[in-house]
């Protein structure tokens, strides 16, 4: 046995990591690598983000496998850990193992993590600016570490986004399930492109709501995500609908949108919704294109650690992401409300002084009010006719009110 413990860091950046189009068996494959002390063995990452059997359907399953047309002996024993790191290089989740490798064999966790840990609960723990990041120490002897030798790769899947205004002329005359189509080509891909068709559902549970359905006619082109705006005749967007197939992706098929409108919603605002008697809704689709690139990018020879781990924040970060920054500019929800009541969008509520009417949205004065929580919720004539009377305050004052109430800030005049 070796006397000093010589270490190979391989470091696997997977970008773009939520628009894995991957079904359950389905894997990512990282760059091969190998090292002067592995006696010529050569290795990769296997990683299955749905899963490598029915047994783990919704778990990240990841293997360290050995390739099959290596030099190296036929067996070949080895200590190795798997990990996922935060955006500091620090371990998420690790684990440590000891097998005797053959050649095409891998070995590793098959209940790595839960999927919709990742992609949707801790999100920001696991995938800072999109990028999954992957780490295996590969180590053979005990003791103090003497040698490190570290390899840096990076995979890339590829996304092509797509808008488009989808509009439907004389919205007023359509009946349910009459379908209304549109087709789009792409320029960026030769015999790409896609249908979007609109129509009004005729169940009970959701009489006359609204669905999309858009579906890429190229096999290789997988809807990831889409989000759709209703367009009012300023040019406002509103949005109404949209959908994220990060746990059920499918080749070729088309995607549901249920929109948050009925047909009654949009005839109640014809003249803002509806100009013309015709519909305008903008859909921004984004659509996975598989691996576009894949390349081992940098290798550090026999680096002290603490070296090691300055250099890892370098190679991570390469594109100067400040997760602050971006944090910082995004609105607030007191900004998102304010700007809500002031462009007046869906009211179903009016307050009305003795000069002017006031509209406003039932569950914002129930959540933040009290008083109009108990006038709303019960059989009072408020709760009939969805105007509350407040002829003992003038409008400035009920101005006031409602801005404190939609954006917790209360002007001193």
């Amino acid at each position: 046995m070796d006397k000093e413990r010589k270490e190979c860091i391989f470091l696997w950046f997977i970008e773009n990591y939520s628009y894995c189009w991957h079904k359950n068996g389905g894997r990512l494959i990282s760059p091969e690598f190998t090292d002067d002390d592995l006696e010529g063995t050569v290795w990769c990452l296997r990683l299955y983000p749905r899963g490598r059997t029915d047994k783990q359907p919704d778990s990240i399953n990841l293997f360290l496998g050995r390739s099959l047309e290596d030099d190296g002996p036929e067996d070949f024993p080895l200590k190795f850990e798997l990990a996922l790191l935060a955006a500091d290089g620090s371990p998420l989740i690790s684990k440590e193992m000891e097998f005797t490798f053959k050649k095409r064999i891998g070995h590793g966790m098959s209940n790595l993590i839960r999927m919709d840990d990742v992609l949707l609960r801790r999100k920001a723990e696991f995938l800072p600016q999109d990028t999954l990041s992957v780490r295996c120490k590969i180590w053979r002897g005990e003791g103090e570490i003497k040698q490190v030798k570290q390899i840096a790769a990076r995979t890339r899947i590829g996304i092509e986004e797509i808008s488009f205004l989808h509009t439907v002329e004389c919205f007023s005359t359509l009946e349910s399930n009459q379908v209304k189509t549109i087709h789009i080509t792409s320029p960026l891909q030769r015999g790409f492109d896609l249908s979007s068709s609109l129509y009004f559902s005729d169940g009970s549970c959701c009489k006359d709501k609204i669905v999309m359905e858009i579906a890429p006619t190229d096999e290789n082109q997988i809807l990831s995500k889409c989000t759709v705006s209703s367009v009012d005749k300023s040019g406002k967007l509103i949005k109404c609908g949209g959908t994220g197939s990060r746990l059920n992706t499918t080749k070729n098929g088309a995607q549901k949108l249920p929109l948050c409108l009925t047909k009654q919603d949009l005839l109640d605002k014809k003249s803002e919704y509806l100009p013309g008697d015709k519909l305008s809704l903008l859909c921004e689709c984004y659509f996975s294109t598989g691996v576009e690139f894949e390349k081992i990018e940098r290798i550090w020879f026999e680096m002290p650690s603490v070296v090691l781990n300055q250099l890892h924040d370098e190679c991570h970060n390469k594109d100067g992401y400040n997760t602050s920054e971006k944090l910082s500019a995004c609105a607030s929800v007191s900004d998102d409300l304010k700007t809500i009541y002031n462009n007046q969008v869906y009211t179903d509520m009016k307050l009305k002084t003795k000069m002017k009417t006031f509209p406003a949205h039932k569950l914002v004065l129930c959540a933040r009010s009290v008083v109009f929580k108990a006038m709303l919720s019960n059989d009072m004539k408020e709760h009939n006719t969805n105007c509350i009377e407040v002829d003992d305050l003038d409008d400035d004052t009920v101005h006031q009110l409602l801005l404190f109430l939609y954006s917790d800030v209360l002007r001193c005049r």
